[in-house]
């Protein structure tokens, strides 16, 4: 089975891009080994979904865009 450790998911607008503007589903994967200075993320914090734990959580935001961010790069 699916897990994803899963550092946030959130409703937003999307802020670069051509898709500026564009409303969507942030899905921040948990885990960075970069450490970057300018990072405002604590990456080591995290819960753990299944596909359908996932799916129940983005179930609540009436949106079809989906951001995938974070994680290692």
């Amino acid at each position: 089975m699916l897990r994803l450790k899963i550092n946030e998911i959130f409703y937003s607008l999307q802020g670069e891009g051509a898709n500026a503007g564009m409303p969507a589903i942030f899905i921040r994967l948990a885990h960075c080994n970069t450490k970057c200075h300018f990072c405002d993320t604590d990456f080591d914090s995290f819960s753990v979904f299944t596909q359908e734990g996932l799916l129940e959580n983005i179930k609540q935001y009436n949106c079809k865009n989906i951001i995938w961010t974070g994680g290692e790069p």
